[in-house]
């Protein structure tokens, strides 16, 4: 284009009007929109936050039954949570569950608050747990206010027997054996469950310590003198009234459960307190037996044999159960060349009162030794041949003392009644092997002739005195005792029936003490073939 075209154009736009350009001060409504959407945006995040609760991760060692997202997090059947997320631990030993709390549920959440998976569950008392078949696992929560806040928990492998300690009181139980006991085994009082069995473990003194709770409000039947046993199985007693057999329920015989009483001594007790420490004991006989802790060791040495003996084999006298055999071992003495059996009791003097002392319990056994105690092994049972040891007073005995020396003192000793019968018919037998028949019947012979001679003179010496007509009734005095002489001589001839009787006696004797002892060889063999009979071969 020329240069004159392009002034004739700079031209033509000069004599046009300039724009007037305004500034617009007027908010425009398109901009309320956005607007009201943020503020309410803003409002939901803001009530969604100050009603979030909060975040807590709960370690557990499987995650079988949960589901991200769905599974939810209850307390008393009220939902309280819900899981997030569910991953791995670092060492792949565990699986972190992270979970959302609701609002109000921070204050709660401290390291006294248990979690734990709610599963069908068969226990030994009861079934739960069945709802989740349908509705899946879910994860239970027992909050408190005490101890210390925090956000993470490790969930209980197994659910709590107890969730509401408000109603009841725990109790801790101290046995040598625990029996058939578990977790979750009722509690029974007269037959009647208020409780279960919490817990159990191995104390450092070795004895099983068994926590229990009772229930509101039977722990208020619990008091200091109160007895705990185990109350397995049957109870079966055999006594003067006949067989008794007793029971606290089904449940008892088939898994075992524990029971408890109060003994009766007329005079008020208070309360346990909770955690109380109780002895369980194996039954409830032994319950209620009266127990001392003072106990004393002897010696026993019995010559015969101590089978059926065992240790724990009750000691009695008359009776009545004062101690416990501890140890039976076999002492060997090759230079003697003897085997002697000591066996080791302990005693509870305690149990003994003797009148007008002072009560020293260390002298009460040496009284009663010196009153003619002694120690004796009988039969208590002829099904199974068991032993025990019994303690009686024998006031023919000569007194004696305790022998001391050794590292428990001896305690006298006397032989069994079998023994005792047997050792009676040995000495007869041996006093019966003594006697010198055969020399007897020499000298009864002698004796007879002598006497024969005797009469033969004296009847010549007669003769003469019946022709003085003397003493006619002499005579007949001397043919009487002639005829019984001759009689006698008759009764002590080789043959005569007499001796062949006392003969046979003598073996009948013999042949009686040896049925006898072999009778008792047997009886220690099998004494049960008191009840049974003899075994057939």
């Amino acid at each position: 284009m020329s240069e004159t075209s392009q002034k004739m154009n700079a031209d033509a736009f000069a004599d046009l009007p300039e724009p007037a350009i305004r500034k617009r001060k007027r908010f425009s409504i398109v901009w309320i929109i956005p607007l009201v959407a943020a503020i309410a945006a803003s409002w939901m995040a803001y009530k969604t936050f100050e009603t979030q609760g909060p975040l807590v991760t709960i370690c557990m060692e499987t995650a079988e039954g949960l589901v991200p997202g769905k599974t939810k997090i209850k307390f008393k059947d009220v939902d309280v949570g819900q899981v997030e997320t569910i991953e791995f631990s670092k060492d792949l030993q565990h699986v972190e569950v992270t979970a959302r709390m609701i609002k109000g549920m921070e204050r709660y959440l401290r390291s006294e608050t248990l979690f734990w998976v709610v599963r069908a569950r068969v226990t030994p008392s009861a079934i739960t747990g069945l709802s989740t078949l349908f509705s899946g696992a879910y994860i239970s929560v027992l909050p408190t206010k005490e101890g210390k806040l925090m956000s993470e928990f490790t969930a209980l492998t197994e659910p709590p027997v107890i969730t509401d300690e408000s109603q009841g009181r725990y109790f801790l139980l101290r046995t040598n054996n625990l029996g058939s006991l578990d977790v979750g085994l009722p509690v029974y009082f007269h037959k009647v469950k208020v409780g279960q069995v919490v817990s159990f473990h191995l104390g450092e003194d070795d004895k099983v310590e068994v926590k229990v709770f009772v229930q509101a409000p039977f722990h208020e039947r619990v008091h200091l003198n109160t007895r705990f046993w185990n109350a397995s199985g049957l109870d079966v007693t055999l006594d003067a009234q006949g067989v008794r057999v007793q029971t606290e329920s089904i449940i008892t015989i088939l898994l075992g459960g524990i029971a408890f009483d109060t003994l009766d001594t007329g005079e008020p007790m208070e309360q346990a307190a909770s955690n109380a420490v109780f002895a369980l004991y194996p039954s409830k006989a032994q319950s209620f037996e009266a127990s001392y802790d003072y106990r004393e060791r002897y010696l026993l040495h019995f010559n015969e044999s101590v089978r059926g003996l065992y240790v724990g084999a009750p000691v009695e006298f008359r009776g009545m159960s004062i101690g416990r055999v501890v140890d039976i071992k076999l002492q060997m003495n090759p230079k003697k060349k003897t085997a002697s059996i000591p066996v080791i009791v302990e005693i509870e003097p305690e149990r003994f009162e003797i009148l007008g002392k002072n009560g020293d319990r260390e002298k009460v056994v040496s009284c009663l030794v010196a009153m003619g105690m002694r120690a004796q092994l009988k039969n208590g049972n002829l099904i199974t041949g068991k032993t025990f040891v019994d303690l009686n007073l024998y006031p023919s005995i000569p007194g004696t003392s305790l022998t001391m020396g050794g590292k428990y003192p001896e305690l006298p000793s006397v032989p069994s009644p079998l023994e005792g019968l047997l050792a009676s018919t040995q000495r007869i037998m041996n006093k019966l092997e003594q006697l010198p028949m055969g020399a007897l019947t020499t000298e009864l012979r002698t004796t007879l002739t002598d006497i024969r001679g005797t009469l033969g003179q004296m009847r010549g010496l007669m003769g003469r005195v019946d022709e003085l007509e003397l003493l006619p009734k002499a005579g007949q005095a001397l043919e009487q005792a002639t005829s019984a002489l001759k009689e006698v001589e008759l009764t002590m001839a080789p043959d005569s029936p007499v001796k062949n009787d006392l003969a046979k006696l003598l073996q009948d004797v013999s042949d009686t003490a040896r049925s006898l002892r072999n009778l008792a060889d047997y009886l220690e063999r099998q004494p049960d073939a008191l009840i049974f009979g003899k075994e057939k071969q």
